[in-house]
């Protein structure tokens, strides 16, 4: 692997000199005497009229029961769109659940069963039984 040799670091002075440029040839920006923005700024802070006022109340949320109500609707327009299965189907998918579920239990059963004997050889010197 060859060596790096570390470079020069002569760009910092080249900005440095650069910055001072850029200092000098800058022109002066005048401000404007008045704020043209400044009046549109107090308009949206405050409204100046009623009708303002009330149409912000009217912008508010509708009481609790009217969302509920909406939401609900919601949820019954999209229950109509779903696909159900037969009766017949959903039988075959439950009967193979829980003919997985039990077997599960049967394998942990047997495995727990055994090392709570092996435990119990270990500790006691005699094989230790769930049922006892």
């Amino acid at each position: 692997m060859a060596k790096k040799t570390p470079k020069k670091n002569t760009s910092v002075e080249k900005t440095e000199v650069a910055v001072e440029e850029k200092k000098v040839a800058q022109p002066v920006v005048q401000k404007a005497a008045v704020n043209v923005d400044s009046k549109t700024d107090k308009a949206k802070k405050k409204p100046d009229n009623k009708k303002q006022a009330q149409k912000k109340d009217s912008e508010k949320k509708p009481n609790i029961f009217k969302r509920m109500g909406k939401g609900l609707k919601g949820i019954f327009s999209e229950l109509k769109k779903v696909t159900w299965l037969k009766g017949k189907d959903v039988a075959k998918n439950t009967a193979v659940v829980l003919t997985v579920v039990v077997l599960f239990f049967v394998v942990l059963f047997i495995i727990d069963y055994v090392l709570a004997g092996l435990l119990g050889l270990v500790v006691d010197g005699k094989w230790t039984t769930v049922f006892i």
